[in-house]
């Protein structure tokens, strides 16, 4: 798909802006990404920079609040910019448990057929037919009773086919000869004009820098260390660390639903890590390419550097999954897979640093630059964690608290760009999910809600921004992930609704609260949250979305109507007349506040009948 113009959309998206925040019209202003000049003097003049005194601390809590987080839709990495030991979180958004296996070769995303109503199997669409009688009779409590047994597969430990979304693991840097009491002049930042996180400190007459970013045009993670000033040099090992432990979140899922099988080999500077999951046997891939101007010497698992003022890492990550059903793989082999993410980093390797770096800048600030927000803040020089204390306290100045918020706003558009991107022209295997719960980011293997998709508002949200900032293109990963629901979604209408779909046939398709990667459409485990078919009408807002800021009329023809369609094909089958004769959707529930009935608000005025 080409990139589109969105500058046409710009009006109307900074009317919604200032209609959300309630701010002075005066304070935004539109900057065209062709106008390099403008972007310039807009990032000049406004510093927009997460900065820190102090490293991030090596725990779950540091990763969740401290730690920088970088991405390119695909690949996620979160700096903790430590001194005698930096650890750089790695995540690939599609590292997922769950799905269909050859140990679960029957998964058909979490359905049930059947379920035992007073001894008698019954199929769910007859369940559906019997609460709709009951409301229609006045028998409540009979009504109430059967919607518990709309349920799908439960599977909170994430085994049953669920499943989690995985940390890949950690690159560390471990460094020698540096008595961490002795540095001076510490400083970790995100600038988020160029999304760069940065380290850099003075250790004994010698400045050491930092700077690390996750480039879209050459899909790799990119980490450059010098040391400039007096005679200190750059020794250290890298590593590259699956994750295979449950971590700090808070979930408690099964040991298989996050373990993994890999083999490292180091040769001539650079580490693959190259394995399976065991839940699902899901290829995944990692290089990491080590280059120095001084001396690198391979061990068993790591590269040390030695004697170096100038290094530069290169990582690239890569599962073999697809979002197509059934099988949600490639179909690649694992010595496909290397050669893939290898060339990813051979490519990348071949030029220069300043040529790295300036390509994804110039990449990442046709989108951001988009947008300026001027509150009449001044950039502080607090800290960060300073500057929110300040503010929670009611001891910041004007400026600082204006400043915060213009930081707030564009974090907001930094996070969804770095998450949530279009897939490349010319490499369709990197087409990525859309952004989850946590985006791309996750600390460890148990993350709350199994980092998933919840589309009883959750994930609706994540895109809400996306096109009154002026990033459109940024959705178009949400709505291919909506479009691939469409084929596992009729074989829940079918079992739920009754409606089926011949093939060839688009006859209706039905998703609810929470989604994986694998086309798991059923309910979820419990009624009360679970239960909500309007979810599907409700993101299709989002779908809609984009052709209304964007009026690329292609586009809705070739993804957006054909889905509104079928959804609307659904509805026109199983909506029922109520007391009044009124079409009404029966049962109907909103997620997590009730009540069960038939025809509630919520629903209908999501099908807007």
């Amino acid at each position: 798909m080409k990139k589109r113009k969105l500058w046409k959309a710009i009006s109307a998206a900074l009317s919604a802006v200032l209609l959300a925040t309630s701010v002075p019209s005066a304070a935004f202003a539109a900057v065209p990404a062709k106008t390099a000049d403008v972007q310039t003097k807009a990032a000049d003049e406004n510093e927009l920079k997460l900065w820190y005194d102090e490293k991030a601390p090596d725990s779950y809590d540091g990763w969740e609040k401290w730690s920088l987080p970088l991405g390119n839709s695909g690949i996620g990495a979160s700096v903790f910019g430590g001194i005698t030991q930096e650890r750089i979180q790695l995540n690939e958004k599609s590292l997922w448990s769950g799905g269909p296996s050859a140990s679960r070769t029957n998964y058909n995303g979490g359905n049930i057929e059947t379920t035992n109503v007073n001894g008698v199997q019954t199929k769910m669409s007859e369940v559906v037919k019997q609460i709709q009688e009951a409301f229609a009779s006045g028998n409540t409590s009979t009504a109430e009773s059967l919607c518990a047994k709309l349920v799908g597969v439960s599977d909170d430990a994430g085994t049953n086919g669920y499943g989690y979304y995985l940390s890949y693991g950690n690159m560390y840097l471990d460094f020698k000869g540096i008595t961490e009491s002795s540095v001076s002049n510490y400083k970790r930042a995100l600038d988020l004009h160029t999304a760069v996180a940065s380290v850099e400190y003075d250790y004994n007459g010698t400045h050491y820098v930092r700077e690390n970013f996750v480039s879209y045009p050459d899909n790799v993670l990119v980490t450059k260390l010098t040391a400039t000033g007096g005679s200190g040099k750059l020794n250290f090992d890298v590593k590259v660390n699956p994750d295979n432990e449950k971590g700090g979140g808070s979930n408690n899922p099964g040991a298989n639903s996050y373990q993994r099988d890999w083999n490292t080999k180091v040769n001539g500077g650079e580490i693959t890590v190259a394995g399976t999951l065991k839940d699902n046997q899901m290829k995944f891939n990692s290089q990491t390419k080590v280059i120095a101007d001084g001396t690198t010497t391979d061990g068993t698992d790591k590269v040390t550097v030695a004697d170096a003022t100038s290094v530069t890492i290169i990582t690239s990550i890569a599962t073999d999954y697809k979002d197509k059903y059934p099988k949600y793989r490639t179909g690649e082999s694992a010595e496909a897979l290397d050669t893939r993410v290898g060339g990813y980093v051979d490519k990348a390797a071949a030029k220069d640093y300043d040529t790295l770096k300036a390509d994804h800048v110039k990449d990442y600030q046709n989108i951001f630059e988009r947008v300026d927000l001027d509150l009449g803040q001044i950039p502080s020089d607090k800290t960060t964690d300073a500057l929110l204390s300040a503010y929670k306290a009611g001891t910041a100045t004007e400026a600082e608290r204006r400043y915060l918020e213009v930081m707030l706003f564009q974090y907001g558009r930094y996070l969804t760009i770095e998450s949530s991107r279009e897939t490349p022209e010319d490499d369709p295997y990197r087409e990525t999910l859309p952004s989850n719960l946590q985006g791309i980011w996750v600390g460890a293997n148990n993350s709350a809600w199994h980092a998933d998709y919840h589309m009883n508002v959750n994930l609706q949200m994540n895109y809400w921004p996306t096109y009154v900032t002026n990033m459109a293109e940024c959705a178009e990963p949400l709505i291919n992930y909506i479009d691939a629901l469409r084929t596992p979604g009729r074989v829940t209408a079918k079992i739920y609704a009754g409606v089926e779909s011949k093939d060839g046939e688009e006859n209706g398709f039905m998703a609810h609260t929470q989604n994986n990667p694998f086309g798991w459409t059923c309910p979820g485990w419990n009624f009360d949250w679970g239960w909500s078919p309007a979810a599907v009408p409700w993101i299709l807002q989002n779908c809609w979305e984009y052709y209304d800021f964007t009026r690329d009329a292609d586009y809705l023809k070739e993804k957006i109507y054909p889905m509104m369609k079928e959804e609307a094909t659904l509805y026109d089958q199983i909506l029922i007349k109520d007391a009044d004769g009124k079409l009404v959707s029966s049962p109907s529930y909103s997620p997590e506040h009730g009540p069960k009935t038939s025809g509630n608000t919520y629903e209908l005025s999501l099908i807007h009948i």
